[in-house]
C-alpha cells in the first residue's frame, strides 16, 4: 500500500480485479451452461461453452476465460483508478468500462468461438443481456456506495460528538 496516498499498489488493484472478473465469469458461465442444459439442449454444438453438454467447462475454456479476465482488469485499473487518468468525470469512466468490456468479449467471443460471430440475433442477445448485467452491477455499486457513505456519515458524526471543542 503507498502510505502517501493511501491506496494499493497497482499490482494489487490487478490481481483484485482479475480474480473477481474471473470468478464471476466462470459462475455466469456455469449458470449459463445449466440452463442451456436444461432448457436448449441443442446449442451444445453451437459454442465451445458449452461443448461438453453440461457436466463441465473444457480446459481451454477457463484459460481463454482467465485471458479476457486478465485484460479486463488492466482496461479496469487503468480506466477506475487516478493512476492514469487524472481527471475524468465518473460517469465516463463507466462507460469506458462497458465499451472495453463489449470489446474485449467480442474479440474473445470471435476468436474462440464462444458463440457463432455470424449470428445477428446471438449479438444482439449478448448486447442486451450485457446491457442487463451491466445496469445490475452498476446499480449493487451505487447500493455500495449508499450503505457505505451512511457509515462513513455515521462515523463522523461520532467523531465530531468526541471531539467537539467547548
Amino acid at each position: 500500500m503507498d502510505k502517501e496516498k493511501n491506496e494499493t499498489s497497482l499490482v494489487t488493484d490487478l490481481i483484485r480485479n482479475f480474480l473477481t472478473i474471473f470468478t464471476l465469469s466462470v459462475l455466469a458461465i456455469s449458470l449459463a451452461g445449466l440452463l442451456v442444459t436444461q432448457y436448449a439442449p441443442g446449442a451444445w454444438d453451437i459454442s465451445e461453452l458449452f461443448m461438453y453438454g453440461g457436466i463441465g467447462i473444457p480446459y481451454t475454456v477457463i484459460f481463454q476465460i482467465a485471458g479476457f479476465s486478465l485484460i479486463l482488469a488492466a482496461f479496469l485499473v487503468i480506466i477506475i483508478s487516478d493512476r492514469f487518468i487524472k481527471k475524468m468525470q465518473f460517469w465516463l469512466r463507466i462507460i469506458l468500462i462497458f465499451i472495453a468490456a463489449l470489446i474485449t468479449f467480442s474479440i474473445f467471443s470471435v476468436i474462440f468461438k464462444w458463440f457463432p460471430a455470424n449470428d445477428i440475433l446471438a449479438w444482439v442477445g449478448f448486447v442486451i443481456s450485457a446491457f442487463i448485467c451491466f445496469i445490475f452491477s452498476l446499480g449493487l455499486t451505487f447500493l455500495k456506495f449508499k450503505f457505505e457513505g451512511r457509515k462513513y456519515n455515521n462515523l463522523l458524526a461520532k467523531y465530531k460528538k468526541l471531539h467537539k471543542k467547548p
